[in-house]
């Protein structure tokens, strides 16, 4: 692999395969989420039943919850019951053999995710967010009536915290996760467990200053997993009658909790299955306590998205470096079978896990470097989060532009997790310094070794990756190109307009608010646009309340100013993020177009000239 023949078209990006998530297992089948891509997204939850066959059981919905505005946790499953939240409707439903029926009205005060059904009870116990409490909305674990309409909106059973994920449920007893302003998951969280019908009784099963611990999972009715990272990365922990077991590992076990959906985390009563990331690469680990043997049984693998035990084999949505995820088996003989997967793409270009030596210690990064072709242009990648992580998994996009002639750095810069904590608390107060630095470190790493042309380094990122973007080319030389994609440029914006689940995002990044406004100025591109001199493409969603239009003006405004080259091009109807087909291809075509014309590449004949001003 590494040799591209010929360029991808743009419709290898733009009309990819379903996406795969969340298997869950049932006596009526297996069950997954499908993001379908050719009705833009839509998300439906299918089911394979014992038969083999396939079927879409929410023709009629889209499967998406968003509470903590990034969703999670929108459907559970327990024999041939079904309980889901449909984000067209906003409604929670239940699907049964007596076809489908909504537990919750429409309205629009509560929102609904991180679903678990308990059919013993006839309840399903879900996180909820009431969005009539001000100044911001309280979030509660609640329980609806199977068998009701739930009025009320769901009984409370447990509240008090600022944030709530995780629920767990098995027999008489539930646990669940929680954390308080100003922290987020990551850093510090606790671990709680109740009787069901006594929530007045839940005991901490892991709750200490400065750790984060999530994901609690019922083994049996006694024993219960948790991940915590009072080791420095996330470990999972056993705890029960006998005392608790942990797998000590110098290596992350989950990720970080964005959202409100299960790990990639099952048990078949005595063995654990969970993801390691082993120098970023996501692995498939089998840790069985009781005599303490670790297996590996997938190779291969870029990330484990999540896993469960069906009919005694193992089930996981995995990722892989040369070919869309798919949903594999792994069979008591040690086979590995594909229940649901796309053909790869042959002539994919590997990643490398590379490290370069930044001011904090070393940073991980993908490089795709193409074969054949002698220092090539650099397209380097921030992430988003930013406490996110850059896996090494099949992306159409990276591949269509390697194929286009260029080299490609994906970066998990200081603060990215899947490295340990020390790692991700590096960027703790440093946020717009370190992870600009890091950038920087990958890029002179590649290009001291003769391996991309450091005179075409151009920098690319959305969201928080558009803030790193925007503040590598107002603090440094290094780039001869910038694009950014609702880039934020007024740190000072973000911390007095956002939701719940980051209003204290930026106090650990940057320092509290609005005790540290001068150094949120110091750090926000928008008032430094006067050292703004890149080559830049500006695209911005006209109805974007996170980094509202007027900061993309502004930044144009800089550098045609400067006599630099510049397009900006704006879409009306998009928010934070481009969802619409039509917006997300002319986004894609003038990217490339205004990298070839500023790079001095041969232009694609497939692709519009985009129309560069100062050019």
């Amino acid at each position: 692999m590494g040799l591209m023949t010929a360029p991808l078209p743009l419709d290898f990006v733009l009309s990819s395969c379903d996406s795969l998530s969340q298997v869950k297992a049932a006596s009526s089948g297996l069950y997954w989420l499908a993001g379908i891509a050719a009705e833009d997204g839509r998300v439906t939850v299918r089911r394979r039943r014992p038969d083999g066959a396939v079927e879409d059981l929410t023709p009629e919905a889209s499967v998406r919850s968003r509470v903590m505005e990034y969703g999670g946790g929108a459907f559970d499953v327990q024999g041939d019951v079904l309980v889901y939240v449909d984000d067209v409707s906003r409604r929670v439903w239940l699907r049964d053999d007596q076809g489908a029926r909504a537990l919750t009205a429409e309205q629009t005060r509560f929102r609904y995710g991180g679903l678990a059904l308990h059919l013993a009870s006839r309840r399903v116990l879900a996180v909820r967010e009431d969005h009539d409490v001000q100044p911001e909305p309280r979030t509660e674990i609640v329980a609806l009536d199977l068998d009701d309409e739930n009025p009320d909106g769901g009984q409370v059973l447990v509240t008090g915290a600022d944030f709530y994920a995780g629920i767990a449920v098995r027999g008489d007893r539930v646990a669940w996760c929680q954390w308080m302003h100003p922290n987020m998951s990551w850093e510090e969280a606790s671990v709680w467990a109740a009787p069901l019908d006594d929530l007045s009784n839940a005991l901490a099963v892991c709750a200490k200053e400065g750790v984060s611990a999530l994901y609690p999972l019922w083994l049996d009715d006694e024993r219960l997993a948790y991940a915590s990272d009072e080791s420095g990365y996330w470990n999972w922990t056993i705890a029960g009658p006998d005392g608790a077991h942990t797998y000590r590992s110098e290596t992350d076990c989950c990720g970080p909790l964005w959202v409100c959906d299960a790990p990639a985390l099952a048990s078949d009563g005595g063995r654990l299955a969970f993801i390691e990331y082993l120098d970023g690469w996501g692995t498939l680990t089998l840790w069985d306590p009781a005599p303490g043997s670790i297996e590996r049984p997938l190779s291969g693998t870029a990330d484990v998205e999540s896993i469960c035990w069906y009919d005694g084999e193992l089930h996981a949505v995995v990722s892989w470096p040369d070919r869309p995820g798919s949903l594999v088996r792994l069979t008591s003989t040690g086979d590995v079978d594909e229940v649901v997967g796309s053909p790869g793409l042959e002539e994919a270009v590997a990643p490398q896990s590379r490290w370069a030596e930044g001011p904090a210690g070393p940073v991980q990064f993908w490089a795709y470097l193409p074969e054949g072709v002698e220092q090539p242009p650099l397209l380097v990648k921030t992430h988003g989060g930013p406490t996110s992580m850059a896996t090494a998994s099949f992306s159409e996009e990276i591949q269509f532009w390697i194929s286009r002639g260029f080299a490609f750095a994906d970066i998990n810069y200081g603060g990215s997790t899947g490295f340990g904590r020390e790692y991700r608390e590096r960027l703790r107060g440093q946020w717009g310094v370190l992870d600009v630095a890091d950038v920087v470190a990958c890029v002179e790493e590649l290009a001291s070794a003769g391996l991309v042309d450091r005179a075409r380094v151009a920098i690319k990122g959305g969201s928080a990756g558009g803030y790193t973007t925007l503040q590598s080319l107002v603090s440094t030389d290094v780039f001869a190109a910038g694009m950014s994609r609702y880039g934020i440029g007024d740190l000072g914006a973000l911390a007095t307009d956002t939701h719940k689940a980051e209003s204290r995002y930026t106090f650990g990044l940057v320092g509290p608010w609005p005790e540290a406004e001068e150094i949120y100025r110091e750090r926000s591109p928008l008032f430094h646009l006067d050292r703004l001199s890149t080559p830049m493409l500006i695209l911005q969603g006209m109805d974007d309340k996170v980094v509202p239009p007027n900061q993309a003006f502004a930044m144009a405004d800089a550098v045609r100013a400067a006599g630099k080259p510049l397009a900006l091009i704006t879409f009306e109807g998009e928010g934070h993020g481009f969802r619409r087909l039509e917006s997300r291809r002319i986004a894609l075509e003038a990217e490339l177009s205004f990298l070839e014309q500023i790079f001095g590449l041969p232009l694609s004949p497939d692709v519009p000239r985009l129309e560069i001003e100062n050019l």
